[in-house]
């Protein structure tokens, strides 16, 4: 029977051993330990690594989608009210906050990206998560140019990725609210 609350915990846990250990540290035995749960327990859920990864990659795209949610309903709201350029103030603001509050995410979506790139079996997580990392810089970046198809999305995304790749691994300084904005803007 499949706990729902447990399948959870198994995941949390595999986002919180790619980021710290990479993807050579997420085993069975290290997911149980760090979800807290009897040994045996992941191997219950997810049978093969694969699979338990394919499924960590899904659970981390719906971590990013919901904050992706959250962070355009508070852009709508903000420029609705203050106006636009307030609103992309603010994103950048998110963003840079994001740097530190979300590394753990931000770290797993880079490990798996990059396992995706090595292993066939993993191929599809990384259209997936770039997918999920590029949504909320298209939903921004297509509002601020008022519809325009030429923007380039993918350049913008990997410029943002790149700054915060730097930080986030300690070969660059945390990224500051008029860097990421100006990055928006420069793509425009």
């Amino acid at each position: 029977m499949v706990n729902p609350a447990r399948r959870t915990a198994i995941l949390d846990a595999v986002i919180e051993l790619l980021a710290t250990r990479g993807l050579e540290g997420v085993t069975h035995r290290a997911v149980d330990e760090g979800a807290g749960l009897p040994p045996g327990s992941s191997s219950y859920y997810f049978p093969k690594k694969a699979a338990l990864l394919i499924a960590g990659s899904e659970h981390l795209a719906a971590l990013l989608g919901k904050d992706c949610d959250e962070l355009q309903v508070s852009f709508a709201e903000i420029a609705a009210t203050d106006g636009m350029d307030a609103a992309v103030r603010h994103v950048a603001d998110e963003l840079v906050s994001y740097a530190d509050e979300s590394r753990t995410l931000f770290l797993a979506r880079m490990e798996l990206t990059m396992a995706a790139a090595r292993r066939e079996d993993l191929a599809d997580v990384g259209t997936l998560l770039t997918a999920a990392a590029q949504r909320p810089i298209r939903f921004f970046l297509q509002l601020i140019s008022e519809g325009r198809e030429d923007v380039p999305i993918e350049t913008c995304a990997g410029l943002i990725d790149g700054i915060g790749l730097m930080y986030a691994t300690g070969q660059g300084p945390k990224p500051t609210i008029d860097q990421v904005e100006a990055v928006f803007r420069s793509v425009l």
